[in-house]
């Protein structure tokens, strides 16, 4: 067995060390912390096997690692190989599995591990505020400033408000660069971000949920995963009950000639005023943005950004596959106004082929769901728009290759 690659990860918000729901308004900052900067779940290992390339760490006790998740090894002789990152093959109560190339045969316990980050760095934090540092594809710097909902007000959605930029004055938590959409730059709550623009995670304004854990708030939320690496960040969940009211959300790269358009695109929405409650099917409510320039992936018009029901069927003929295998296709993304192309998604979303029946299952228990791409045998994270005619998937791969 070969090493898998790391560089791309994959949470689930009923992971230990998170353990949080769409509605968790109060533990949203912390969560993000974690999955983005800091990593979370740390635990000690008592022993190491090394058997060629398999290593199994024994801990002594439960550890709540999970297959398929990155480990970050902290510190010894294994913490110098893949910068101490490894792919979880698979686990037992008390053990994980690991394929590390070049491991040492002996390898001494006593080092501590935790589930890693996307490795973006936090910059500036102040209370509800966050600006992490990460890249874009072209290895340039880039900042994402998240002003998450202030725990201590009232009447409001779980929602955060998302800034991109390239550069940002750390002394006032402020992103500078005029490519930037305006009130995202420096709102001070989610309420002054005017253009509505954000990333949505309840339906509801009810503060029930703030401090609800995963398993408290499955019954509303139901399930929720994440995807992402130093380039980007995909996050696939519901906000409610409702098959239509299902979020995918994130930032992604994507390149341009054009400097104003230089940027990651942002995938968010608009569902109104953050005061209120959501009351439109999601797939006309999401909004795309490069740069400060609203856009679309595949859409016709600004109330779909995303193309319904692409494929005629959901599958390949028999004769290409005869294993109900879906195809998928890269996100071009054109200027909104004049449908002049800016360049499509250069990795992690992919819109994938299924016409308007024979997809998944779209009940919140079910999807956000992890399949199986099998051109190169990695996992994918698939998850639907609206009531089920449009889909979008992030493959578990490696998308950069600046270092």
């Amino acid at each position: 067995m070969a090493m898998k690659q790391t560089q791309t990860k994959l949470f689930d918000f009923s992971d230990v060390g998170l353990d949080f729901c769409a509605g968790s308004k109060n533990l949203f900052p912390d969560r993000f912390k974690k999955m983005l900067a800091l990593g979370y779940n740390e635990q000690t290992v008592s022993s190491v096997a090394v058997t060629g390339n398999q290593v199994v760490l024994t801990y002594g006790m439960s550890h709540g690692y999970v297959a398929d998740r990155v480990l970050k090894i902290n510190s010894g002789a294994l913490a110098t190989i893949n910068s101490g990152e490894f792919w979880i093959d698979a686990v037992t109560t008390n053990t994980v599995t690991m394929t590390i190339d070049s491991a040492p045969i002996s390898v001494a316990g006593g080092f501590t591990t935790k589930v890693a980050s996307l490795g973006w760095e936090l910059v500036y934090e102040n209370a509800h505020i966050h600006i992490y540092k990460f890249k874009h594809i072209d290895e340039t710097d880039m900042y994402a400033r998240l002003c998450f909902q202030n725990a201590t007000v009232t009447g409001n959605r779980n929602c955060i408000a998302v800034g991109v930029g390239r550069t940002v004055d750390l002394s006032t938590g402020v992103i500078t660069d005029e490519n930037c959409l305006g009130d995202l730059r420096a709102c001070a709550t989610v309420a002054d971000a005017t253009a509505n623009i954000r990333w949505d995670f309840s339906a509801s304004t009810a503060r029930t949920y703030d401090s609800y854990t995963y398993s408290q708030g499955l019954a509303v939320f139901g399930k929720g995963m994440i995807a992402g690496s130093k380039y980007h960040i995909y996050i696939a969940a519901s906000p409610s009950t409702s098959t239509s009211f299902c979020f995918n959300y994130g930032i992604f790269p994507l390149q341009s000639n054009y400097a104003q358009l230089n940027y990651p695109a942002l995938l968010a929405a608009n569902n109104g005023a953050s005061t209120g409650g959501i009351g439109t099917n999601s797939a006309s409510t999401n909004r795309v943005y490069v740069g400060k320039i609203q856009c679309l992936c595949s859409g016709t018009n600004a109330s779909s950004a995303f193309k319904s029901s692409i494929g005629t069927t959901s599958y390949y003929p028999s004769e290409i596959d005869g294993f109900n295998t879906t195809g998928c296709f890269p996100v071009f993304v054109s200027t909104l106004a004049e449908g002049q192309p800016v360049g499509w998604i250069e990795g992690g979303l992919y819109q994938v082929a299924y016409s308007n029946s024979g997809y998944p299952s779209i009940t919140n228990s079910t999807s956000p769901s992890i399949t199986s791409d099998v051109d190169f045998n990695s996992n994918v994270l698939l998850h639907h728009i609206g009531s089920g005619v449009i889909w979008l998937c992030s493959p578990i791969e490696e998308i950069g290759y600046g270092s």
